[in-house]
C-alpha cells in the first residue's frame, strides 16, 4: 500500500507540484456568514428604529458597491449615515457584531479538510491566494482549523493589489519556486480566479459550487469544473493520469 502511494505521489509530481486556493467561497461559504452578520447588525439597529427594514441583503448591498473594500467597515457606516442612525457608539457596536457573527458561523464546505489532507499526502504543496488582508485571512483559517494546512498565504496587503491582477499568482509561483504549468488554481470566480490564471498558463479548476455572483458572460476559461470540493480529487487524478485516493 505504501509503495502504491509513493508511485502515485511520483506520478502526480511529474505534472503537478502545487495547488493554489482562493479562500472565501472556495473553502467555505463566506457570503452566507456575511448575510447572517448583516442580519444581526440590522436586528441591533432595529432596536433603535422600529421602522428599519431587517432584510440583510439591503446592508449586504453596501459591501458590493465597490466604494470601499468588501470587508471595509465604512460600508456599515455609510448604511447607518444614510438612515440617520449613526452615532460613534452604535457604529462600534455594529462593527463588533458584524465581526463576531461572520466568524462564529463560519463552516467549511463538506470534505474540505479530508481532501486537503489527502493532497498533502501526495506531496502536493498547498497555498492560499486571497483578496482578504492577512489578518482576516489568518483569523478565518484559524476558525475553521486550516491554519497549518497551507505553507503559503498570499493576501491583498502583501501584494498591494487584488485579483484579477496577476500579482497574487506570480507571488505564489516565485515563493514556491515552481513554474505555471506545475500549478493548479482552485477558485469560485471566473473573472478573478480562472481567467487570470489561464492567461498565466496555470491549470484551473472552477469551484462552481461557491460562485454566488450572477452568471458572468465570459468565455470558458477553466480546465475543470468542481461541483463539490472533493471533486478536486478527480481533477488531480486526471492531471496525473492515475487513480488518486484520499483517506
Amino acid at each position: 500500500m505504501e509503495n502504491a502511494r509513493k508511485n502515485v505521489q511520483q506520478d502526480c509530481q511529474k505534472t503537478l507540484k502545487a495547488v493554489l486556493f482562493d479562500m472565501d467561497n472556495t473553502l467555505f461559504d463566506f457570503v452566507a456568514v456575511k448575510l447572517i452578520a448583516c442580519r444581526e447588525v440590522l436586528s441591533y439597529l432595529g432596536e433603535r428604529d422600529g421602522n428599519l427594514k431587517k432584510e440583510p441583503a439591503e446592508l449586504f448591498a453596501y459591501f458590493l458597491r465597490g466604494t470601499y473594500g468588501f470587508e471595509d467597515y465604512e460600508n456599515i457606516k455609510g448604511y447607518m449615515q444614510e438612515r440617520k442612525l449613526f452615532t460613534e457608539q452604535a457604529y462600534l457596536q455594529c462593527c463588533e457584531i458584524y465581526d463576531r457573527e461572520k466568524l462564529e458561523k463560519l463552516e467549511l464546505y463538506p470534505g474540505v479538510k479530508e481532501t486537503l489532507e489527502g493532497l498533502k499526502k501526495l506531496g502536493l504543496r498547498l497555498a492560499i491566494i486571497t483578496d482578504a488582508d492577512r489578518y482576516h485571512a489568518l483569523t478565518r483559517l484559524t476558525r475553521v482549523g486550516l491554519l497549518d494546512s497551507f505553507e503559503l498565504l498570499v493576501s491583498a496587503d502583501m501584494t498591494g493589489t487584488k485579483k484579477p491582477n496577476p500579482a497574487h499568482f506570480l507571488f505564489a509561483l516565485e515563493a514556491l519556486g515552481i513554474k505555471p504549468e506545475e500549478s493548479l488554481v482552485v477558485g469560485d470566480s471566473l473573472k478573478k480566479d480562472m481567467a487570470p490564471a489561464r492567461r498565466l498558463r496555470l491549470k484551473t479548476a472552477y469551484a462552481s459550487y461557491g460562485d454566488w455572483r450572477p452568471l458572468e458572460v465570459i468565455e470558458p476559461c477553466f480546465d475543470f469544473q468542481l461541483n463539490t470540493f472533493p471533486d478536486l480529487v478527480k481533477c488531480i487524478s486526471s492531471l496525473a493520469g492515475v487513480h488518486v485516493e484520499t483517506d
